[in-house]
């Protein structure tokens, strides 16, 4: 999802794109059932190969997974971007929800509604018009392995409350979200902007659950302009 960026931000930024234990390239890896596990499998990649420093990016669960990271290991944060995501944690509602989606993906033969699972993810006008990104994210939905949905799921719904994180983070941060976001609503991601001391906050119009995707060019324009500013939390 994050191929839109090589284009537009590889020119003056090194981009790593980070697969999480068990998609993509690290599907052969344990796959964790806890936020703290997959935010543990963030860190060994930072410090292992990024010196131990980085800007890190989080979008929906990678944004439960960075902050569950600078809860964790604040260190390894120079300046954090969260995208459609938030810090609040499952309703009892939406708990079982996901439980009982993990429960029928690990039956025999199960696996989740690709189009249903796609179609939440862009905007209702994305979806719509067609053309490459819904049929990438058809195919993003459709190579995740079962067993690998099931553990994100149960550490989705186990997920802690991190709102207290907010008012501790101490690093410049950029909050982005989708005008027309039908997976997460806007207003719970820009809340995000507002609870994190300095944090600026920008919408993508137009733009669903996958702005990076969706509207790239504004996505891009967004973070260059925020890794260019200076760090106005650093002492003169």
């Amino acid at each position: 999802m994050w191929m839109p960026q090589l284009t537009g931000l590889t020119a003056a930024h090194r981009v790593v794109l980070l697969d999480l234990p068990g998609y993509g390239s690290a599907v052969g890896d344990p796959v964790p059932d806890t936020l703290a596990g997959f935010g543990e499998a963030a860190r060994d990649v930072i410090e292992r190969d990024l010196g131990g420093h980085a800007t890190i990016v989080g979008h929906s669960f990678g944004g439960y997974v960075a902050l569950q990271l600078y809860r964790d290991h604040p260190k390894l944060f120079d300046r954090l971007i969260l995208v459609s995501t938030r810090s609040g944690a499952d309703t009892p509602e939406a708990r079982e929800k996901r439980f009982a989606t993990a429960r029928r993906v690990s039956e025999p033969g199960g696996h989740l509604d690709v189009d249903e699972v796609a179609k939440t993810l862009v905007s209702e006008a994305t979806w719509t018009r067609g053309g490459p990104v819904p049929e990438i994210v058809r195919a993003i939905v459709a190579a995740a392995p079962g067993a690998t949905v099931v553990q994100t799921l149960t550490a989705i719904a186990n997920r802690p409350d991190l709102t207290p994180v907010l008012s501790t983070i101490r690093i410049p941060t950029l909050v982005l979200w989708g005008s027309a976001d039908r997976l997460i609503p806007p207003a719970q991601t820009q809340a995000l902007a507002t609870a994190i001391p300095g944090a600026r906050g920008v919408e993508l119009p137009g733009a669903g659950h996958l702005g990076p995707m969706e509207t790239p060019a504004e996505f891009d324009t967004a973070v260059r302009n925020f890794l260019m500013a200076p760090d106005e939390t650093s002492p003169p």
